[in-house]
Formats: C-alpha cells, sequence, structure tokens
C-alpha cells in the first residue's frame, strides 16, 4: 500500500513538473525580434553617403534580411547583407534578386553586393569609421576598393 502511494505520488509530481509553464530556455528561444540591424551614415566631410542609407532603407523592407551594411563612394556603391538562417538555402537567388534590385534603384552608381559574413564585418567596421571621422576619403576609397576584391575573390 505504501509502494503504490508512493509511486501515485512521484507520477503525480512528475505530471506537473512537466506540464509547467515556464518561459524558454536560452537554446530553444526563437528570437521574433523583428528589429534589423541598420546604421545611417552621416559624414559631411566624406563623400555624402545618401546613397547608402537609402539602400538600407529599401533592403530592409524585406522580412528574411537580419543585417544590412553599405557604403558608397563617388562612383561605387557596396551593400552586404545577412539573412535570416533557414534563408540561406535560397541564397543565391536572394543575392541576384536584391542586386538587381539595387541596379534599378541605383543606375549612376556601380553597385557591389555581398552575403559573405566576412565582408558585412568588414563594411561595419568602415561605416564605424566614417561617422567617427577616423578615416580619410581617400582611406575610404581604399578600402572599399579592397572588399569589393575580397568579394570577387570569393564568389
Amino acid at each position: 500500500m505504501r509502494k503504490t502511494t508512493m509511486i501515485f505520488y512521484c507520477c503525480i509530481a512528475l505530471i506537473l513538473t512537466a506540464c509547467g509553464n515556464a518561459p524558454p530556455t536560452e537554446q530553444g528561444k526563437i528570437n521574433n525580434d523583428d528589429s534589423i540591424d541598420i546604421t545611417k551614415i552621416s559624414n559631411n566631410k566624406l563623400v555624402s553617403q545618401q546613397p547608402s542609407n537609402q539602400a538600407k532603407d529599401i533592403l530592409s523592407n524585406h522580412e528574411e534580411i537580419t543585417a544590412v551594411k553599405a557604403v558608397n563612394t563617388e562612383d561605387t556603391l557596396f551593400v552586404a547583407i545577412e539573412v535570416e538562417h533557414h534563408e540561406r538555402f535560397t541564397l543565391s537567388q536572394l543575392e541576384k534578386k536584391y542586386k538587381k534590385e539595387m541596379k534599378d534603384k541605383f543606375k549612376d552608381l556601380k553597385v557591389e553586393f555581398s552575403t559573405d559574413k566576412k565582408i558585412v564585418l568588414e563594411l561595419n567596421k568602415l561605416e564605424q569609421d566614417i561617422n567617427n571621422n577616423n578615416i580619410s576619403k581617400k582611406e575610404m576609397e581604399k578600402k572599399l576598393k579592397q572588399l569589393v576584391k575580397l568579394a570577387k575573390e570569393q564568389t
């Protein structure tokens, strides 16, 4: 009798703890935050970053994009994006689609486009340098040319 009562209470305790409404752990948590990583660039001393800010606004409207980084010189616009993890299966199609969209919007600029994480990180550093006035116009153009070359090597 005592054994069956003990087993009964253990089963009830097990059922109650298994059916609890505890919040999900960090490992299983899904990010429902709709914010996209965008940094607007404003610098009057260097080349106007108006086209890159416009490109960020345009691309931020797409739900599969999680981060947009863009820098431009007088003749080149370089855009790098990050997409949601499950969208990486169709990455080449997305890249073609968004590159075409950027070329249509910015016909007067040479558009370079990348989905590579390394390029996103490097463009982020370049954006920060431009915002903080830590880079000259000549250095910015040189760095952007290196990034374009790096992006073409990886593809």
